[in-house]
């Protein structure tokens, strides 16, 4: 738990990140979700090419049991001329 704390304060604090969090599934028992939003493609890249990222990954990798999976999602805005 203490490097889940660690990671999320690290992600938060980094140029573009607007939200970010770790989501236990209630249903699952040991099911996380990992859940992230950032300004724009750019600072997500720049992101996960930092070398907070990579050590982050390479520890977090210790506590996965199995192959995670991986959804990424775009969203525009959309204005209300546009509804």
């Amino acid at each position: 738990m203490l490097f889940a704390k660690g990671m999320v304060a690290r992600t938060r604090s980094q140029e573009g990140c607007v939200g970010f969090g770790i989501f236990e599934d209630i249903t699952a028992h040991d099911t996380f979700i990992m859940l992230e939003q950032w300004q724009s493609l750019e600072l997500f890249e720049k992101h996960t090419t930092s070398l907070a990222f990579m050590h982050d990954d390479e520890v977090l990798m210790t506590f996965v049991i199995g192959e995670p999976m991986y959804d990424e999602y775009e969203f525009e805005e959309v204005s209300e001329a546009d509804s």
